[in-house]
């Protein structure tokens, strides 16, 4: 899985994270591999053993994919009820030209790079690829159902 696009946009020590740019601290002289955030700090803690930049990255990628992942579980339970729809698995990928995309299997693809925009519009994204399951092309009838999810 490649962020490369999340991390390369900013100075290496920031990161746009759903909306918001953090500084991101790095302590080499941890016991073990963490993560936390706070107002606007990402802090990233790893053992003094490990020297290689790229791990320390591979670490952050996994945590921004877990974040990004409980963010879409939380807004595709909430819509999935009221919209009444039932979708089959969920990925995240990293998409070159979509934010999302929904299977004739009833799957959805998401693009890690959604981890980097405001979770408002994330949820717009959730609201639309589960309109797909009741409407499959972006008919009239489908940017009804998206408005009466998401008016504005």
């Amino acid at each position: 899985m490649e962020v490369s696009a999340i991390l390369d946009s900013y100075p290496q020590d920031n990161l746009l994270f759903f909306g918001k740019i953090y500084n991101i601290d790095v302590n080499k002289k941890g016991q073990k591999y963490d993560i936390s955030l706070e107002e606007s700090r990402i802090r990233i803690s790893m053992p003094q053993s490990i020297e290689a930049k790229d791990l320390e990255y591979e670490y952050l990628k996994k945590w921004i994919k877990n974040r990004l992942v409980e963010v879409l579980y939380h807004h595709l339970g909430k819509y999935q009820r009221v919209m009444e729809v039932s979708i089959g698995k969920i990925y995240v990928k990293n998409h070159k030209a979509r934010w999302a995309s929904y299977s004739s299997r009833h799957n959805i693809n998401f693009n890690i790079r959604l981890a980097a925009l405001p979770e408002s519009i994330t949820e717009y994204i959730v609201i639309h690829e589960l309109a797909h399951a009741l409407e499959p092309n972006h008919s009239r009838k489908f940017w009804h159902i998206v408005e009466n999810f998401c008016p504005d």
